[in-house]
Parts: C-alpha cells; structure tokens; sequence
C-alpha cells in the first residue's frame, strides 16, 4: 500500500522571545557601529543632530572682541579692483589694521604665489647696466639710480606686504594642507609655523603636504594654521578639525594657532581641549549675525583719527576674509547654508576658548552604548512581565522620554553626544514584537474559547426543558 506524500511544511517561524532579543541587539549593534566609527552623530541621527544643534540646543552668544574685516562687495567696488586684490593693496590693507593696534589679525586668505614681477625684472636689468657703463658714477646717474631703486621698491608689492606683516608682529596666515605631496612652488613645502608637541597618530584629519604662503610673508608672520574643514559626506561641517597630521606631526588650524597666540598661559588646556574626538569635536553653533562685521573699505577710507573705527578694532581680535558674492566658500553648517570659512573659524576659537566644544567619540560613544544595552535589557525584563498590552508600550514610552531627556541633558549641559536613534530603534523594534506576540496569544484565546463553546453547547433559555418536579402528596 503505498503512502502518500505529505505536504512539505514551511520553515518553522521564530519565536516571540528570539524575536525581542534581537531586536534588542539591533539597538546594541547599531550604538556599536557608532562609537566604531568615531561616535554620534552616526547612522540615520544626522538630520535630527542637525535640527537639535540649530534649534535645540544652547547657541554661542554674540560676542565683543572678535571682529570680522570683510573683503565684500562694497570694498572691490571701492578699491576699483578685481579679486585677488594686489599686493600693493594687501601692505595698505595691513597697515592700516596695525595702526589700529588689535590683539591679532587672523587671515583667511592663501599668498601662494609672488605678485607680478615682470616690471621689478626690468627695472634691475637697468640697473645692472648703468652700473655696468660707468654711469652710475655721474652726479645725474647716481640720481637716475636712486629714484629708480625707489620706485622699484615702491613696486615690490611683496616686499612691502612683508614689512608691513613684520611691523604689525600680530598677523595669522593661513595654510591648506593637501592630500598629496607638496608640488614644486614659490611656497615651496615648508609649514606655516613650528609643530605642536601632540601625534598626529589617529587624528581625524590628515594630509601628505601643505600649501603655505610664500617664504617672505610667512618669515613676516607671527604664526600660521590650516585652513582646511572637515566636511561630512553629506556636505554638511559638523565638526571643525582643531589639529590636523601632516608629515607624521600635528599642525595647529587657524582657529587653534590664533588661540595659542592670544593665550600662551593657557597652552597645556587648550591643546587638551583641541585633542578631544581625535581632534575634531562637533561645534556649538552661533546666534545669527553673533560676529561684527566691518567692511575693509571702512578700513582703507576712514579718517586715520576716526574714533569709531578705533573703538570697533582696537584691542581686538580681526578676521580678516572674503564674503564678496561668489567669491567665499560655500560652506554649510546644520541649519544654515553658504557660511563664509573665516566665520567657521572665528566660532571655532570661540569655542575653544570659551571651553564649549561637544564630544561625542571614544568614552561618550562607550557610554551611550551601555546606555542602549541597559535601556533595552530593561525594557526587555519589565515589558515582558507587563499584565496588559497598554502596560508593555507605557514602559516603552518610559524608557522613550527617559532616554531623550538623559540624551537632551547631557549635550546641553556637558557637551556630551550620546547615540541617541540606537535606543529608539530597539525600542520600536522590541515594542512591535511585543503588540504582534499578544496579539496573536489574544487571537489563540479567543479561538480556544469558541471551540470550547461549539463543543459544549447550551441550550437557549426559552427552549430549555424544566426539570421534572415530583409530585406532593
């Protein structure tokens, strides 16, 4: 006799237990990959970092002593020239600030390159050959050469720009580091100032060569950093790179270099401070207009006793940078689009400063992954012994509004960034496995109930026979 086949039977459907547990462990695992990857904001959290860190969280207050020298529109229009402004033009420009006497002047713009010489060459071929001839040696040669060699100087648009950075002795030029080696140019590849006693090992930034200006005007210099952002693979700069590796060493950025110059005392804190997430800790974000602005035409046009213009610069700090239409950066910070870079840089030694920069890599990350794997395990253990549906979510939203407040706290407060999607994931993940496991224990009871009443059935009062009742006699 010959048995038929059965039915193949389906694959055997996870069990409500191994369901919430890893549900539990996604949580984990995803505040895991955060703290791997160098801590929050990580995977799905950075629009909502954004909307907190614009919206949310405490702003940097405006402030007095910073002051931003902008090269905008109303300044080319003014000096009658195109960008990049002559280096004639920049010896004014710093002369001009110096007469000002500020606490330093922090420049975001590269001098790359020597300004023209075509002229400069022809004048001292001249002069090599009146002094070839003999005629130098004439009372009106020996004059035809010291006019000549004054106006050749007059010319030098980089030999002045070089005294005048000497004379002012505050002036922070900047540096690009680059992600090959140097290639051969008039700046050749010597850094913009003297290395910082840190590693460079595990640095969030880190290039092959450097960019710096040229030999004169960086000699001239009082210090120098790189310019250079951190930018997200969303576009968005999130956190600003305070140290930076290059050639096996650790440069300062500009923000940073302009720190130790305005505070040596403070050296050993604010190296500390800038090491924090591998030397690129998330910014607190400023008030709208929180920086005063002064046009570098103000700068070049005023009367040299202008009373104004002296209480607005003097003893203070001077971004000096480009916001002329098209011409800056269009950097993008969460909330807020197209931020010139000297702005980035001038909040960011705000921050330094002020002891207001955010971490959220190596103990934080650690910390909020306990914090998940806590959370989690103790939803785990009081929402499975919850009597009722209602009573496992009301945990979850316990655990919900305890974690946000703790997330909330910690960053407003101490500038500690948690992971905060991991926990909400898991919790999700954990409460829809807990509704779909009682549901289907409700739908169990109720389909045992009703075979239990077909096979028992009762009869309808109204039909219902009386029992039989004995006679009295």
């Amino acid at each position: 006799m010959s048995v038929s086949p059965s039915p193949r039977a389906g694959l055997a459907r996870p069990s409500p237990a191994l369901l919430r547990w890893l549900g539990a462990l996604v949580g984990v695992g995803l505040a895991a990959v955060t703290w791997a990857t160098g801590g929050a904001p990580g995977l799905g959290e950075r629009a909502l970092y954004d909307l907190a860190a614009s919206r949310l969280l405490p702003s940097v207050p405006p402030t007095a002593d910073l002051v931003l020298v902008e090269v905008d529109d109303r300044a080319l229009a003014a000096l009658g020239e195109r960008w990049p402004l002559s280096r004639s033009t920049w010896a004014r420009v710093f002369q001009a600030l110096a007469a000002r006497h500020p606490s330093a002047v922090v420049v975001d713009i590269l001098f790359d390159q020597p300004g023209p010489r075509d002229a400069l060459e022809l004048g001292d071929d001249i002069l090599e050959r009146l002094r070839a001839t003999g005629l130098d040696q004439t009372p009106a040669g020996a004059a035809l050469v010291t006019e000549l060699e004054t106006r050749l100087r007059a010319q030098d648009g980089d030999a002045r720009l070089g005294e005048a950075l000497s004379e002012a002795g505050v002036v922070i030029l900047g540096a690009i580091g680059l992600q090959e080696p140097s290639p051969p140019s008039a700046s050749g590849d010597a850094p913009p100032g003297p290395p910082l006693p840190l590693s460079s090992q595990g640095l969030r930034l880190q290039f092959q060569g450097m960019a710096t200006s040229i030999a004169p005007l960086r000699m001239a210099a009082a210090s120098g950093g790189t310019l250079n952002m951190l930018v997200d693979p969303d576009g968005v700069i999130r956190r600003y790179p305070y140290l930076q590796g290059a050639k096996d060493r650790a440069w300062p950025s500009l923000a940073l270099a302009t720190a130790l110059h305005l505070y040596p005392e403070r050296t050993e804190a604010l190296l500390r401070a800038a090491s924090i997430d591998s030397g690129a800790p998330l910014m607190r974000l400023p008030t709208v207009d929180w920086l005063p602005r002064v046009s570098l035409s103000d700068v070049l046009q005023a009367d040299p006793k202008s009373v104004g213009l002296d209480l607005a610069l003097r003893g203070k700090t001077l971004f000096l940078g480009v916001t002329a239409t098209g011409l800056h950066g269009q950097s993008t910070l969460p909330g807020q689009i197209a931020v010139p870079g000297v702005e980035i840089h001038a909040f960011a030694l705000d921050n330094l400063r002020a002891g207001r920069v955010m971490r959220s890599a190596g103990a934080i990350a650690a910390a909020g992954l306990l914090e998940t794997a806590a959370l989690l395990g103790l939803f785990l253990w009081r929402g499975r012994r919850a009597r009722t549906l209602a009573g496992a979510l009301g945990w979850a939203g316990l655990g919900l509004v305890l974690h946000t407040a703790l997330v909330g706290w910690l960053a407003a407060d101490l500038g500690w960034v948690l992971p905060f999607v991991p926990a909400c994931v898991g919790l999700a993940w954990v409460s829809c496995t807990e509704a779909v496991a009682r549901g289907e224990d409700l739908k169990r009871q109720r389909g045992a109930l009703k075979r239990l009443f077909v096979r028992y059935p009762q009869a309808a009062p109204e039909t219902a026979v009386p029992p039989a009742r004995e006679d009295v006699r």
